[in-house]
């Protein structure tokens, strides 16, 4: 599966940069991570932590997300002068997105506020509005970690129940997502996959896979199988319905429903390959540092693009060795040395070796 996440990250990049990238476009790559990122926590919520780690769950996913974060947004503040224009709004506003920076909750927020006099006004239906506040953001893509955040801090409590909850709070979420566009006539982007409880259905679908990967049962598995079949369904129905691009969004939404259906067997069949696992742990690294590249060669012509993606693949390499590893390293002396001790309230699951990803 790790595949499948560096070319999710590298669609991403290529829309950034103004490459072509097949019919994958990048707001349904950036959801289809969401799905894998609701498999894996499901598998490591039920097969790695004990009940009663709350506190070190969620403090190994920000481990996990902060340290590359936080050096490409100091190398993107150096790049990039036009955050220097926000200097000038009014201190709670200014406080607003220095914070919101350093902590990255808040982030999705940027798509739906304007720089306005002096200081933040509520656009509702953003489109085509000047001066979002996203545009000044030194690393714009980072809002979808805002959303990743949120969903750590619920999935402890949401993806070792049973498929039937799993399964209704995809149905909730996508009751949210049509009922704001047939209630309030929002739909399209931002609204479209940048709310974080519509997106709950994508996040959740991907624990549902993980209940499928997980039953021993042949006839479990085909029923759970079939429950994940129809969201996968009525998640491709809601999201054609909600983009309100026509039909040239299909082919990109089927690729998602496709992802949500094959993630359980993607996994079954990668997991121990050792080379998957690596272009995997590159997916992160290129999705936060690319734009910083943009920055840099303000890629307008087609080498200046490629140039870009380059060095995106090359200062990733990089932030895996020089950060990522040494981090996850401490992580999961960490993870062993305090699980051990939570562990003695009850046994694990043994069925597959996971580090603490």
């Amino acid at each position: 599966m790790g595949t499948l996440r560096i070319i999710l990250a590298i669609s991403v990049a290529f829309a950034h940069f103004g490459l072509p990238f097949g019919i994958l476009t990048s707001d349904i790559a950036v959801q289809s991570f969401f799905v894998i990122s609701g498999f894996y926590m499901a598998l490591v919520l039920n097969e790695k932590y004990a009940p009663g780690s709350y506190r070190l769950f969620i403090s190994n996913r920000l481990l996990r997300l902060f340290p590359a974060y936080l050096l490409v947004l100091a190398l993107s503040l150096v790049v990039t002068g036009h955050w220097k224009q926000l200097m000038s709004l009014d201190p709670f506003d200014a406080a607003y997105f220095v914070v919101s920076q350093l902590v990255i909750i808040g982030q999705e927020t940027y798509f739906f506020l304007v720089v306005r006099d002096g200081g933040l006004a509520l656009a509702l239906q953003p489109a085509g509005v000047p001066d979002l506040l996203y545009t000044f953001a030194p690393i714009p893509q980072a809002w979808t970690l805002a959303l990743e955040i949120y969903f750590y801090l619920l999935a402890p409590l949401l993806v070792r129940r049973g498929p039937i909850v799993i399964a209704s709070v995809i149905a909730a979420s996508l009751v949210f997502r049509m009922g704001v566009q047939w209630l309030f006539g929002f739909s399209g982007d931002p609204w479209s996959y940048r709310v974080f409880p519509s997106e709950m259905a994508l996040f959740c679908a991907g624990a549902l896979g993980y209940q499928v990967y997980a039953s021993g049962d042949d006839s479990r598995r085909a029923r759970l199988n079939g429950l994940l079949v129809l969201a996968s369904a009525l998640i491709f129905v809601c999201l054609t319905i909600n983009k309100s691009k026509g039909f040239e969004t299909l082919p990109s939404i089927l690729f998602l429903a496709i992802v949500i259906v094959a993630v359980p067997r993607l996994f079954e069949l990668s997991k121990n390959l050792g080379w998957d696992r690596y272009l995997g742990e590159l997916s992160y690294p290129i999705y936060i540092c690319h734009f910083l590249f943009g920055w840099i060669l303000l890629p307008e012509t087609l080498l200046a693009s490629y140039g870009a993606l380059f060095l995106t693949v090359t200062t990733s390499i990089l932030i895996y060795h020089l950060v990522d590893q040494p981090i996850d390293r401490w992580r999961q002396k960490r993870f062993s040395r305090i699980q051990r001790k939570v562990s003695e309230r009850g046994p694990l699951s043994s069925r597959v070796t996971v580090r603490p990803i």
